[in-house]
């Protein structure tokens, strides 16, 4: 199986941005139940990995604060 790496979990939660914008954080929080509820362990924790990125892509950053 392959591994799900940090940088294409942001390359997602890109993607669901310009796609859903800022409904992109709920469609995501969607489908972490979707597969959470059909117990696909997996694709729950990979989710979660784009809905974090989606959550640090989103808050508010002070004026000196890089991006991560």
């Amino acid at each position: 199986m392959a591994q799900f790496h940090d940088m294409e979990a942001w390359r997602a939660a890109l993607a669901m941005l310009h796609h859903f914008g800022p409904h992109a954080l709920r469609r995501a929080l969607g489908r972490i139940d979707q597969l959470r509820m059909v117990g696909d362990t997996i694709g729950t924790v990979t989710w979660a990995l784009i809905a974090d990125a989606i959550i640090e892509l989103t808050r508010d950053r002070r004026d000196d604060e890089p991006l991560n």
